[in-house]
């Protein structure tokens, strides 16, 4: 092995059985900026990335140690952002379609062109830099979101017991002097009551949707159909008295948290009766199905009054409602739910409307 120590310059490694592969690779790259170590044992090279990944790894394909396409499989498990270009002597289709399988990134043949060999390493090392730069931004946010989320939970903790109060103490003075006060400030009363009963709710969800950011997420093997009926059961009490039509087909069973998928139902259900409640027949609609590329999808449609899809933006945001609250109730914050909870799963939800034509809810989960 032989190296030259360059900490800030980008990292090729280069895995070649053979030391005139490895002096003329080392000759190239040299020229450029670039630290280069090469290893004529592939073993070795692979401990060496487990304990610091370089930047790009240039691989010899038929090593008598361990072959390339060996190696291309341990790297997509030790160092699986680190890419991989391919330098062979094997120039047969499927050898180079294995590769690619394998998880290399580029393919060169033996002899390799100098001028080629340079573009594509400057190429893939810009698409390292490129992508590790996106992950640093991602750790930024997901570091961003669960301070906003424990932030938000502390809030909406803090905020219960001043909220609560008020409504109490207001309670207490209609219940003891009520009936003394003018028509207009009892009514005043009755706004402060309910005014503190919406905020309280309000609170609530918002203390239920920064948990869902920090919940920690156990992936098991989860039946849907025991999922719906669940969320049913618990929604009773909104369908007492109501002459609603359900159609559930066979549902399938996903990998996800029972209880966040049933309260992620419960959310959808509860949406789904209350805007279909005003209709004749109100009916909601429950299936899914299986598409090989994009996963399982899980319709929820009903017959309710709709919305503008001019708006749908707005919907799965917090707090925000595309009906006034005098027309129905709720905090804005179900919807919200719901996509936080797909999202922790891997997976997501859509919405499709028209004003007057129900809705339809589709959950994906990821194959």
């Amino acid at each position: 092995m032989s190296d030259v120590i360059e900490p800030d310059l980008p990292t090729v490694l280069v895995i070649d059985d053979k030391e005139v592969n490895l002096r003329l690779m080392r000759a190239y790259l040299q020229a450029e900026a670039y630290r280069v170590l090469t290893f004529d044992d592939p073993r070795e090279a692979l401990r060496l990335v487990g304990i610091d990944p370089p930047d790009l790894i240039l691989l010899d394909l038929m090593m008598p140690a361990l072959d390339g396409f060996t190696v291309l499989e341990v790297l997509k498990d030790e160092a699986p952002r680190v890419p991989v270009l391919v330098i062979t002597g094997l120039d047969e289709r499927d050898a180079r379609l294995r590769g690619l399988a394998a998880g290399a990134r580029d393919y060169l043949t033996k002899p390799v062109d100098r001028s080629e060999l340079l573009i594509r390493v400057r190429n893939l090392l810009a698409l390292k830099q490129a992508g590790d730069a996106l992950a640093r931004v991602v750790a930024q946010l997901e570091a961003a979101n669960r301070d906003l989320d424990a932030f938000a939970a502390g809030l909406a903790h803090d905020m219960q017991q001043p909220v609560t109060s008020i409504s109490a103490f207001a309670q207490v003075l209609q219940r003891r002097c009520g009936h003394l006060l003018p028509p207009a400030e009892a009514s005043h009363l009755e706004l402060i009551i309910a005014s503190a009963d919406a905020a309280h709710h309000m609170i609530r969800g918002l203390l239920e949707f920064a948990r869902l950011g920090q919940k920690t997420i156990e992936m098991v093997p989860v039946d849907l159909n025991q999922v719906v009926r669940a969320a049913r059961s618990a929604l009773a009490h909104e369908t007492a008295n109501q002459a609603l039509t359900w159609n559930i087909g066979p549902l399938p069973v996903v990998r996800g948290d029972a209880a966040l998928l049933q309260l992620a139902f419960v959310n959808l259900l509860s949406n789904a009766i209350k805007y279909s409640r005003t209709r004749e027949r109100p009916a909601i609609e429950i299936d899914g199905h299986c598409d090989a590329a994009r996963g399982h999808a899980i319709r929820i449609r009903d017959n309710g009054i709709g919305f503008d899809m001019a708006r749908a933006g707005r919907l799965f945001s917090p707090f925000e409602r595309l009906h006034g609250a005098a027309e129905f109730e709720g905090t804005g914050m179900g919807l919200a739910n719901v996509r936080r909870i797909m999202e922790r799963h891997g997976g997501s939800v859509h919405a499709e409307s028209a004003p007057g034509q129900g809705a339809t809810f589709t959950l994906l989960f990821r194959a």
